[in-house]
């Protein structure tokens, strides 16, 4: 007969969504051992593993019960969504304990098409070696994802409306769990129809303001892209308190230092669009520092029409600081971003970035892409395709540690006596 040895894995908290439910099961039929711990009812509706367990203790004791978990199954590797959320930052520290490899997975670095998983850290925490000297000797290529996604906002809007409600309901079970955003899911629900509403709203103001971009006001205007109000990229990644004073940082130094035929293009994050506006904030400034006309507020641009009438983008840490470069549009970055580089971003203050500028060095920026591409970027979605994205999952684990996911070992073992006997007479 022959014997699985079988490597066991575990889930943290994943997207919202079923994918984690859908990769273990694929890592299951694969012949891993997988487990998943739940931290609240909304990670419980979605769950799915070999072996799951539910943490309901508070966050003073997940460490020590995490080490032991690791401990007593002899788990390998974690997956997990998302590096800075509290309870995946204390896993962190216990898998570096353990020397246990800590997966992170994150929305796709060179989206469309593609998800991001790297070990350790993902955005400025990643661990690879970006410095210029590795990246001069990339040789690049076309990064390009063979199979499309496709939109998935409405799955989205179904499983962390799904999610939000089952944590409601199973909130006495979890007695101890904290979460890192907003959790009720009457006031999550009221937040998406309000985005919703308000897309409609400005749809036509931001169509028409696309045109004037591509027309009068070619080649005269600067675009901020601002940030989801509590993410990691702010709250972990940047000096910055909230996105209004990025914002007020930001437009003082334009009306200082910007040529005065400028405009500033100020663009809301379709994901914090139910949750936050700014308009109140950037008229007090267009009073304050009489920019009357020179300060425009929009939502939803499509930004590839537009990028080759702009004259820069600012940013704290956008995925909009990328496509920008991809285009060739100088951009300054205000937190801590991977692409932070010489010869990429402009490293000049953001008062002289307004005149002067630093071009972007094109070959640089596709040896950069070739890297992230090759290294971290995964063809699938977190909320659709899920057959391709498991199997694309296990086989990117394969190549970067072969040593944890080769496929289980068939071990040959002597069958007993009575076994063979019995097939003999048979």
């Amino acid at each position: 007969m022959k014997q699985v040895v079988s490597t066991d894995l575990l889930f943290l908290q994943g997207p919202l969504g079923p994918f984690f439910r859908e990769l273990a099961g694929y890592l299951s039929q694969q012949g891993f051992c997988t487990h998943r711990i739940n931290f609240n009812a909304g990670d419980r509706f979605y769950s799915g593993a070999d072996i799951v367990h539910d943490y309901a203790g508070t966050p003073e004791g997940w460490s020590q019960y995490l080490k032991q978990y690791i401990q007593r199954h002899d788990i390998r590797a974690i997956f997990l969504m998302g590096d800075c959320r509290l309870y995946h930052r204390m896993a962190k520290q216990v898998c570096e304990s353990l020397d246990v490899r800590v997966l992170v997975f994150e929305e796709g670095y060179l989206r469309p098409d593609t998800i991001t998983l790297e070990e350790g850290g993902v955005n400025a925490l990643t661990g690879l070696d970006l410095s210029l000297e590795h990246l001069k000797n990339i040789l690049p290529h076309k990064c390009q994802s063979p199979v499309s996604v496709g939109p998935t906002m409405r799955s989205r809007t179904v499983y962390a409306s799904a999610y939000y409600w089952a944590a409601l309901l199973g909130e006495r079970d979890f007695p101890g769990y904290q979460h890192h955003r907003a959790f009720h899911p009457v006031v999550e629900g009221a937040k998406w129809i309000k985005g919703s509403l308000r897309k409609n709203r400005t749809r036509f103001r931001d169509s028409v303001l696309e045109r004037e971009l591509q027309t009068e006001l070619s080649g005269r205007f600067y675009m901020v892209a601002l940030q989801v109000h509590d993410d990691s990229q702010m709250r972990y990644h940047s000096d910055y308190d909230s996105v209004e004073a990025f914002i007020t940082e930001t437009v003082h130094s334009f009306a200082r230092h910007a040529p005065k035929d400028t405009v500033l293009v100020l663009k809301h994050h379709p994901m914090d669009r139910g949750y936050t506006h700014y308009g109140l904030h950037i008229k007090a400034l267009e009073l304050e520092l009489n920019l009357a006309g020179r300060l425009v507020y929009c939502h939803d641009l499509r930004l590839p029409g537009v990028y080759n009438h702009c004259r820069g983008v600012v940013t704290v840490n956008s995925t909009v600081g990328p496509s920008a470069l991809l285009h060739h549009i100088p951009v300054k970055v205000m937190g801590k971003a991977m692409y932070d580089l010489p010869g990429l971003t402009s490293q000049c203050s953001l008062d002289n970035f307004w005149s002067q500028p630093e071009p972007v060095d094109s070959m640089l920026f596709r040896q950069l892409q070739t890297y992230l591409f090759d290294q971290t970027q995964i063809n699938g979605s977190f909320f659709s395709h899920y057959d391709l994205t498991c199997c694309n999952v296990l086989a990117f684990c394969q190549q970067r540690w072969p040593e944890i996911f080769a496929l289980p070992a068939q071990v040959e073992t002597i069958a007993p006596v009575a076994a063979m006997e019995t097939a003999a007479a048979a």
